[in-house]
């Protein structure tokens, strides 16, 4: 299958943008699309920026959408929306990430992000909905509970009918590494239309290292075999 990179010519996301792209998945195709390095979202005054992403996977189609982390600097706020319109003899990978970072060292944090993920049939139909909103400075103080340690998190959603959800929720699980290092765990999406995975990990490299896994268990269930590593 081909592998699309996408990049940003402007070196990240800034105060008041407002991104957006979709993504066609036509009948029996088969594509990845990744982006070359995790994405800046730059430290901001008084607005914000949004990001809204679309993906639509028709008839016998397989996609795969998992782009590196986003990487929040400090004052940066954020919407983040991801949309999957999926047929149901297609098939959806798709993830979104991030982490905490201050290139200044001050123990600054970002302000907020806003993430949204939508599942819809072609009509529309709502099938499924994950929302969440996280403070930086909540996340900073690292509370017992809520995120602890894990300043690093990520969602990764296999959505097919290839195989049964229970098949993959049991794989994803297995795939896991028994590291102190990832905190996560999976389930079945109403309808069982697909699974759902959440993510927490101590740093960047761990957070990376538990998406591939769950990346390359989903595939090896739905394809029969473990992708190739992507140059990045």
């Amino acid at each position: 299958m081909p592998t699309l990179y996408i990049q940003s010519c402007s070196g990240g996301i800034f105060e008041d943008d407002a991104l957006s792209w979709k993504i066609v998945a036509g009948e029996h195709t088969q594509a990845h699309v990744t982006t070359s390095a995790s994405t800046i979202v730059h430290s901001m005054q008084t607005g914000d920026a949004a990001q809204d992403v679309s993906i639509e996977a028709l008839a016998g189609s397989f996609l795969e959408y998992l782009p590196d982390p986003l990487i929040l600097f400090p004052r940066a706020r954020l919407h983040s929306r991801l949309r999957v319109r999926v047929h149901p003899q297609a098939s959806v990978l798709a993830c979104d990430s991030l982490l905490p970072h201050d290139p200044g060292a001050a123990a600054r944090h970002f302000d907020w992000i806003f993430a949204e993920l939508r599942v819809e049939d072609l009509e529309g139909k709502l099938l499924a909905r994950d929302r969440y909103r996280l403070d930086g400075a909540t996340l900073s103080r690292g509370l017992p509970g809520v995120t602890g340690q894990f300043s690093c998190q990520g969602g990764f959603i296999a959505l097919s009918r290839k195989v049964s959800a229970a098949e993959l929720v049991a794989s994803l699980r297995a795939a896991l590494p028994g590291s102190n290092d990832i905190y996560a765990g999976a389930t079945r999406l109403p309808g069982d239309c697909g699974v759902w995975m959440r993510v927490l990990a101590r740093d960047s490299g761990a957070l990376r290292e538990g998406l591939r896994l769950a990346w390359y268990s989903a595939r090896k269930s739905l394809l029969g075999a473990e992708p190739k590593p992507r140059r990045k």
